[in-house]
């Protein structure tokens, strides 16, 4: 990695930034980083926060003229918001500089996948899927499908805890499939500490999944723990649509009652299946704080795209491009995370 390679980290100081900012502070002691966002003050507190190599600026995505200003100085932008990317994009283009995106829509992702020639022909890798659905969800349908030969179906559930560390866009991203699916969905046969009842949200592009799986069907959905809350999300997505303040307001109480009942609310779980007839291979990874465990995988494909493994690539790739299960496991398993696998198929 170059002496003088600076990072910029836009939405840094978020719920999931904070902890990239932290990573790749701690794992490249050679680089710059600079936190940027709309709100100057709340990057420049966060780079308060280290004794060096760490600044602040302001940057609106809005605006083409703001990221001009910006975006030159860093020789890697990381996007840790969705608003905005597909300018950035170009403008990280223009600029010759790779970056590297947690977005996780589906629009916004073949979108991106557009501006993969124009890439290329600038020299830019542009890194999509990056974080825990899409990121994790797509490196475990992999590892699933190797187990089973011949599956035809993959499927993967991400389980989220009614409190905890969730980011803001990240709860108007869950509130927003939430209204697009309407009800939860049952699903046959039951998943493991998931129940019968999912809500049906697409954290990988199925249609890409398919072509690189080799598989007829890629099903992707959304459960919360405790299981009840799944099947009343999807009712109450409407009121809390309507009235947003709820969600923030309601996350002191909950703790509080999840404390009580010592019942643990910030969990994560990935629940990867792959399905052929009657047999059946699972792999899962059980954790909690969902924005650490994004943030360790979005800070840990920029350690890669940084060295010789990761680099050469340009034009728009995917996290499975990068980085694999085993490179991630290491990183999350010091934060907690287990993972464990079904290797007898059903």
């Amino acid at each position: 990695m170059p002496e003088d390679t600076a990072i910029l980290v836009v939405g840094g100081y978020g719920a999931v930034g904070r902890h990239i900012v932290a990573r790749l502070h701690a794992s490249l002691p050679r680089a710059r980083i600079i936190v940027a966002g709309r709100a100057l003050d709340k990057a420049q507190a966060l780079a308060d926060t280290f004794a060096s190599r760490v600044s602040a600026r302001q940057i609106d995505l809005t605006s083409r003229a703001s990221i001009d200003a910006v975006f030159p100085l860093a020789s890697l932008v990381v996007l840790n918001t969705e608003a905005g990317t597909q300018m950035a994009a170009r403008a990280c283009i223009d600029h010759g500089i790779s970056m590297v995106t947690v977005a996780a829509s589906v629009p916004v992702l073949r979108a991106l996948e557009a501006l993969s020639a124009q890439a290329r022909a600038a020299q830019v890798t542009l890194v999509t899927e990056v974080g825990l659905g899409p990121g994790l969800t797509n490196l475990m349908l992999h590892e699933v499908v190797r187990q089973l030969p011949g599956a035809t179906v993959a499927e993967v559930i991400v389980q989220l805890g009614l409190i905890g560390e969730h980011g803001a866009e990240a709860m108007d991203w869950t509130l927003a499939r939430s209204l697009e699916a309407r009800s939860a969905v049952r699903i046959d046969p039951a998943l493991p500490a998931i129940g019968r009842h999912v809500i049906a949200v697409d954290f990988v592009d199925p249609d890409k999944m398919k072509r690189e799986l080799h598989v007829d069907t890629v099903f992707s959905a959304l459960a919360l723990s405790p299981k009840w809350s799944t099947r009343l999300l999807p009712v109450l997505a409407p009121v809390l649509a309507r009235f947003p303040t709820l969600l923030s307001v309601s996350q002191p109480v909950l703790t509080g009652v999840f404390a009580a009942l010592r019942l643990t609310g910030d969990s994560v779980r990935l629940i990867a299946r792959a399905r052929s007839g009657q047999h059946s291979a699972l792999r899962r990874m059980n954790g909690r704080n969902q924005s650490q465990v994004t943030g360790v995988v979005a800070a840990k494909v920029v350690e890669r795209l940084l060295t010789l493994d990761g680099g050469g690539k340009t034009g728009v790739v995917g996290i499975a491009d990068i980085v694999n299960l085993a490179q991630l496991r290491p990183s999350l398993e010091e934060l907690g995370c287990r993972f464990s696998t079904d290797d007898r198929p059903r």
